[in-house]
């Protein structure tokens, strides 16, 4: 688990915003476009609220960024600029995806496991509809997280999810797993669990927590471990077959790079690292060349 890069500026967010709006058409059916007349007219508002969100985002209090009622007024017009899916919405999506290393959005950032193919509005589109095409305020994910974030981001004390363009998220070792082996049948299993790493901030760890609660990570991870683990020792039978040595330094291998993208935290990392020190994993990988 890691931050993701935060989309560059050179093109002002706001300005993004605009170009939307311009890009829509003048007339509908050859009257005049009532969503583009009232979003040009909407323009000062909606400038001043996106800088309210960035000092927000800058100062790390999104929490108390609190709903703007009239702009609710036009929360239809305002969605539009998002639903509408023009190129310059593409533009938006490209700046976010850009900047990121290659590779680091073949997983998810909220749940480190698929694809994410959809965006997540962290401030809620229905509550903070004028920052639909805020590029801080997109989060590339899965579907399946997006649908169960939902409008869901805080409680009447904390955010409950983590907001990768901000939040710290601890360095050391919080996400653990125990590998559990039957010699019998010579299988491999593993179990997930999150601690409190010593010296980190409560605030922020309360953050980590509910997010891992909320999206029922631990319980993806246990299901997901036994195919990584099938997968992993499916590829150090390949390599010890291929003249490979030393299956500890090869899942070691394997693993820094992965490691290197995503954070020492990313479940694939935990569990990879856990099997390199496993002696009856390596055993069987040994047995069955």
């Amino acid at each position: 688990m890691k931050n993701l890069i935060p989309p560059l500026n050179t093109t002002p967010y706001i300005q993004r915003h605009k170009d939307v709006v311009s890009s829509k058409s003048n007339t509908i059916k050859g009257n005049p476009n009532a969503t583009k007349t009232n979003l040009l007219a909407l323009e000062q508002q909606i400038s001043i609220r996106y800088e309210q969100f960035e000092v927000a985002v800058a100062n790390n209090d999104l929490f108390n960024l609190s709903e703007d009622a009239y702009l609710l007024g036009y929360k239809d017009d305002l969605l539009s600029c998002y639903t509408g899916r023009t190129a310059k919405v593409k533009d938006i999506f490209n700046a976010i995806s850009n900047v990121q290393p290659k590779r680091f959005l073949k997983r998810c950032p909220y749940c480190g496991i698929t694809i994410p193919k959809t965006y997540d509005h962290y401030l809620p589109e229905t509550k903070f509809p004028e920052l639909s095409v805020h590029a801080l305020n997109l989060i590339p994910c899965c579907g399946t997280c997006n649908q169960t974030k939902n409008n869901n981001w805080k409680n009447a004390n904390n955010r409950t999810f983590l907001y990768f363009y901000r939040d710290t998220i601890p360095s050391a070792t919080f996400l653990h797993v125990t590998i559990n082996t039957n010699a019998a049948t010579e299988t491999v299993s593993a179990h997930f669990s999150i601690q409190r790493p010593r010296g980190s901030n409560s605030h922020a760890w309360n953050i980590v927590e509910s997010h891992y609660e909320k999206l029922k990570l631990i319980s993806s991870y246990n299901e997901y471990a036994n195919d990584e683990i099938t997968e992993l020792f499916n590829t150090c039978v390949t390599h010890i077959r291929c003249g490979g040595h030393q299956v500890p330094k090869f899942i070691n291998q394997l693993t820094l790079t992965e490691e290197q993208l995503y954070g020492p935290n990313h479940w694939r990392v935990v569990l990879m690292k856990a099997l390199s020190t496993n002696n009856s994993f390596i055993t069987y990988v040994l047995s069955a060349v």
